[in-house]
């Protein structure tokens, strides 16, 4: 080893001992000629991301990160060497709990010097609430559907890289989805999510904050955010009756879209659970003249159809609402 050194004119210039590889000084005289403090490196592996002066930013390199820590630990001017490839591996793949040494080299007016570091992998405040009974708010939604429990879920799913997670869903009946109490991480947000309900469904919201504890340090006491979400009874393509008017629901938000069926005008209407909902079912013709009806096979019932189409035939199998004694095709 010393002889393939001194073949390669690598010494060290403070005693002549030969140098290996693309250190400066051996090892007895690499001490720096700069002030530095120890480099501590933070890593998140849930986001990819590392602290620096109580800030979490996310990362693409892992080098890029300790170079960025590095350089507010070192007094001087430098050039951070990069990470050998077997740490940045460990550091990019640790799980959260792992603390380990390294040395750092860096380059000082030219003569390359190795420093101590080490590494930490932990769990930024963000990622350190998901998958915990940590929660803010309780989002309380009735009359789910499938479809607006996916909705749900997909929203909050978007917002993981602001630290927000359902970390606990609750069905109050095991066998169905209709009524779900969903455990938030930010009572803000379970606001937001609300009233976006709200807008795409037509939901009602009412709000409550309880009592949940008291922060010794500050003296203060914590809320948790209860929102009740009643998502309404009727669903797009459903008919509703508003006095004696029968409305088809074209779609829904903070008002509801409908079409009334004896004039075909479109307009809106104001939220409101009482109104009746008239469900389709499949009917038969049995008769075009003078009047068209048609015959409910399952209740024998036979009504007039107020707004049949010019091609219906005899026998033929159509989906209409039934009020009274007469009925609507839909």
């Amino acid at each position: 080893m010393m002889k393939s050194a001194r073949l390669s004119g690598k010494f060290c210039p403070k005693c002549g001992n030969p140098v290996s590889g693309t250190k400066t000084f051996c090892k007895d005289c690499a001490t720096p000629d700069f002030d530095f403090k120890k480099i501590h490196i933070v890593l998140c592996n849930s986001c990819r991301s590392y602290q620096y002066k109580n800030k979490w930013s996310s990362y693409k390199d892992i080098n890029d990160a300790a170079r960025h820590v590095a350089e507010g630990s070192i007094k001087a001017k430098v050039k951070i060497g990069k990470i050998d490839d077997k740490t940045c591996e460990e550091m990019a793949t640790f799980k959260a709990g792992v603390h380990r040494d390294f040395t750092l080299e860096v380059d000082f007016k030219h003569a390359v010097f190795e420093i101590p570091a080490s590494y930490e992998v932990t769990l930024c405040p963000k990622c350190s609430k998901k998958g915990t009974k940590y929660f803010e708010s309780i989002l309380q939604v009735r009359n789910a559907t499938p479809e607006i429990n996916a909705f749900i879920k997909h929203e909050v799913e978007k917002q993981k890289s602001k630290g927000i997670y359902i970390n606990k869903e609750e069905k109050l009946n095991k066998y169905s989805e209709e009524n779900v109490d969903y455990s938030l991480t930010d009572q803000t947000y379970a606001k937001v999510l609300a009233e976006k309900l709200h807008k795409t469904f037509g939901a009602t919201i009412k709000k409550n904050a309880q009592l949940f504890s008291i922060n010794w340090q500050t003296a203060k006491n914590v809320y948790r955010l209860n929102v009740l979400v009643e998502i309404p009874v009727y669903k797009t393509g459903d008919v509703i009756k508003e006095e004696d008017t029968l409305y088809k629901i074209v779609s829904l938000g903070a008002r509801i879209a409908v079409k009334n069926l004896k004039t075909e005008k479109k307009t809106s209407l104001p939220h409101d659970n009482e109104y009746q909902v008239l469900k389709s079912v499949a009917v038969q013709v049995i008769k075009k003249y003078p009047e068209v009806e048609v015959l409910d096979p399952q209740t024998y019932y036979q009504a007039r159809l107020m707004n049949p189409p010019k091609t219906l035939e005899i026998n033929q199998k159509i989906k209409a609402v039934i009020d009274g004694s007469e009925a609507w095709m839909v």
